[in-house]
């Protein structure tokens, strides 16, 4: 826990307006609790008829069973010419043509049998084989057969051998060197995303076109499955999860551990991608985002705080975060939606909050390479508190979500502010009155962060740092949650009393 400014009395807190703040007269700190009176406040078409009048040519017949040897392959394809010419003469123009050219272009996997759209790492396969490959290939374990190593690889029993299938892949010349790996696989989806939305706006250039992705084959569109890969998903195989709209661009989902970090220099370049925020957006943002920075944001002046020989035990920790809370008060009388709220809210709103609080805005101070917090001074190790405190998961939990964290902001102060805001609006705090109107306000700030990131990132990418910003914000209370019940371990006799006061250690 960082700490930062504790000059003010809690018993001299006015409400009423920010101009206040710096009117306060400098002292010692005070160690009076808080009061009520801290928080006073003063101020499609259909086919026209034409079209429908054509008369309906007989389909030829084509039988659709898989061939079993090359020799089959070919009869079925002679089968499918001759019905072809036989018909040619009769009623058939140009839908016959289409009809022999996607014949022509029919495929069937090298490996199994079944149909196939195209190559997939240098080899014809279908999309089950293909999907195969790419979960095996690059494994490090020693599959065996359970046989004599030579099992026949068809459509029925492709799944019941995986070292013999994945000789058989080896066999037509598939390629593990073409495999993508998760950055390789994110970089290229998200190229595709950009490229699709490109196309529905109309836009021509975008930096993205220059980024080299190592060429992993894809099918594009996706094919639908066939019937023997859905009874194969029935029995157990693994299958991707597409998520579309109509025309819409795919939208990449994250994996839970996985954070997907949108690169602000590939951004699309054309302007009608992004919200324009309004006017009162734009106010908005920019006073939270001042208060912030006088506040919170700001590093502490205070000496004590910014050496690493007073974080010896958890009770050092505890009082030395006191200057954080005195720099959260300060804050709080900044923000115009807080005075909204009762004395009684604002008094249950700020004590929820100030576990959170500091963990948040040690995020603003986290050095990622040494892994310390940065001061005036120069560094403290994060390993301070794993000595303090004894609890190393709890460390780790810690540096882990201020590593992850500030990759997903990118040291953005105004996605900080705002979050710090929504913290503040969490409509679950210990004794809130009125919880729907703490609710609504916490709506307004987080529909101010969606439009924020938007005006940032574009529509195309802002739904991606939204989602990971709100899966980070929810992580933020289960980690404050563990923090609290170490917090109980401390003495009261040696806590300072504000902190008595917030933390109800008292």
């Amino acid at each position: 826990m960082a700490d930062t400014d504790s000059e003010v009395e809690v018993s001299q807190l006015d409400v009423s307006s920010s101009s206040n703040v710096k009117q306060e007269t400098r002292g010692n700190s005070p160690k009076d609790p808080l009061h009520p009176d801290d928080f006073n406040k003063s101020e499609p078409s259909q086919s026209s008829a034409s079209s429908q009048s054509h008369t309906t040519r007989a389909q030829p017949d084509i039988d659709h069973s898989l061939p079993t040897s090359s020799s089959g392959m070919a009869d079925s394809f002679q089968g499918y010419q001759d019905n072809y010419h036989s018909d040619k003469e009769g009623s058939l123009t140009s839908s016959p043509v289409k009809k022999y050219k996607k014949f022509k272009h029919e495929k069937y996997c090298l490996v199994c049998g079944d149909r196939a759209l195209g190559y997939n790492f240098n080899a014809v396969t279908c999309e089950s084989c293909k999907a195969f490959f790419r979960r095996n290939a690059l494994k490090d374990q020693s599959l065996k057969c359970l046989f004599q190593g030579n099992c026949s690889i068809d459509v029925r029993t492709r799944r019941f051998c995986p070292y013999c299938r994945l000789n058989k892949c080896n066999q037509i010349g598939m390629k593990r060197e073409m495999i993508l790996d998760e950055n390789e696989r994110k970089a290229r989806m998200n190229k595709v995303s950009i490229n699709r939305a490109r196309k529905q706006c109309g836009q021509k250039n975008d930096p993205m076109d220059n980024v080299v992705i190592k060429d992993e084959p894809m099918s594009d569109p996706e094919p639908e499955a066939s019937n023997h890969e859905a009874e194969a998903r029935g029995m157990g195989e693994e299958s991707p999860l597409l998520v579309s709209g109509s025309g819409a661009a795919p939208v990449l989902i994250p994996n839970e551990t996985l954070d997907v970090i949108i690169n602000r220099s590939m951004l699309p370049s054309d302007p009608l991608l992004y919200r324009t925020l309004t006017p009162n957006e734009k106010k908005l943002i920019s006073d939270v985002t001042m208060a912030y920075k006088e506040t919170l944001a700001s590093y502490a002046v205070e000496q004590h705080v910014n050496q690493e020989e007073n974080y010896s035990n958890l009770n050092d920790i505890v009082n030395n975060s006191e200057v954080a809370v005195r720099r959260l008060i300060k804050f709080v009388k900044l923000l115009s939606d807080f005075k909204i709220l009762s004395q009684e809210n604002q008094i249950a709103a700020l004590k929820a909050c100030v576990l959170n609080t500091l963990l948040l805005r040690s995020v603003n101070f986290y050095d990622v390479e040494n892994d310390a917090w940065r001061t005036p001074t120069g560094s403290i190790p994060t390993n301070v508190l794993k000595q303090a405190t004894g609890h190393h998961q709890l460390h780790e939990d810690h540096t882990s979500y201020c590593r992850s964290l500030k990759a997903i902001s990118q040291d953005d102060v105004y996605i900080m502010a705002i979050l710090q805001v929504m913290i503040i609006f969490r409509p679950d705090g210990v004794n809130l009155e009125h919880r729907h109107e703490v609710s609504d306000l916490q709506d307004k700030y987080i529909l101010l962060l969606k439009h924020y990131l938007e005006s940032s990132f574009s529509y195309m990418h802002a739904h991606i740092v939204f989602s990971n910003l709100l899966r980070k914000f929810n992580e933020l209370q289960k980690i404050g949650d563990d923090h609290a019940k170490i917090v109980l371990q401390v003495n009261a006799s040696q806590i300072e009393p504000l902190m008595l006061e917030v933390l109800n250690l008292h």
